[in-house]
């Protein structure tokens, strides 16, 4: 589904194969980087054998922050670690592969990324203002950004788009969605509606058609199928706070 997060994937046993809907298939990299996604997936992924995964969830922008991957380049896609990042990460893949836990494996991948972190890129302008946007639930208006930016709405929208690999508009709606589900995980027993309410929907099925929209289903069928795949993004900021 949708997702401003990236995910970095490290599988050490059997891999898992993606089957696209035009009916072809390829087998996923031992490494391998889930980028910003801004529509739900055209394929599936299927797995067999013996299954042994670990992941990395990045906040949005961490990509750009931490490798210098620009969001544009990312977005709505899913390739072999190495075709972005290079080799650099064979050492970190095969520490985690013989790690005995899962503990082993997050303060491994913390000593990785701490230093890259402490030398993280500095968030442009308009990377801050959509900060900005994400804080507040999407709900901050356009113009309002591109006046406080000081540039004209199309300005802003096209160097928004250069930064983050998709417009103000797409990223709103997403941030919305997001915490659509966030809401609902929070609480379990809130409806549809309240959640609606609350984060500026027009009505209930404006929230549905924008989960059809981002997700491919209805909201309850999109919680019910999430799982650990879609990461929680209430509180969290933006990338690497620099």
């Amino acid at each position: 589904m949708a997702s401003l997060e990236s995910i970095l994937s490290f599988n050490f046993r059997d891999l898992e194969t993606l089957k696209y809907a035009d009916g072809s298939s390829r087998t996923v990299a031992p490494f391998h980087i889930l980028g910003t996604q801004t529509l739900p997936g055209v394929g599936c992924a299927s797995f067999s054998g013996s299954i042994l995964a670990f992941g990395i969830f990045l906040r949005p922008l961490a990509l750009w922050q931490l490798f210098h991957i620009p969001s544009r380049v990312h977005a709505n896609i899913d390739v072999a670690g190495e075709e972005l990042v290079g080799k650099t990460t064979d050492h970190l893949w095969q520490k985690l592969a013989e790690s005995k836990s899962f503990s082993q494996r997050i303060e491994i991948a913390e000593r990785f990324l701490l230093p890259l972190a402490k030398a993280a890129c500095v968030r442009t302008d308009i990377m801050r203002s959509a900060n900005q946007l994400y804080r507040s639930k999407g709900a901050t208006r356009i113009e309002e950004l591109a006046h406080l930016s000081g540039l004209s709405i199309r300005q802003y929208q096209r160097r928004f788009t250069d930064d983050l690999g998709m417009t103000p508009k797409i990223f709103a709606r997403i941030t919305r969605f997001q915490r659509a589900l966030d809401a609902k995980r929070l609480g379990s027993g809130r409806s549809w509606l309240s959640i609606a309410h609350e984060l500026g929907y027009f009505d209930q099925m404006h929230m549905i058609r924008d989960f059809q929209s981002l997700a491919g289903s209805a909201p309850t069928t999109t919680i019910e199928q999430s799982g650990d795949l879609q990461p929680w993004s209430a509180i969290a900021p933006l990338g690497v706070e620099r």
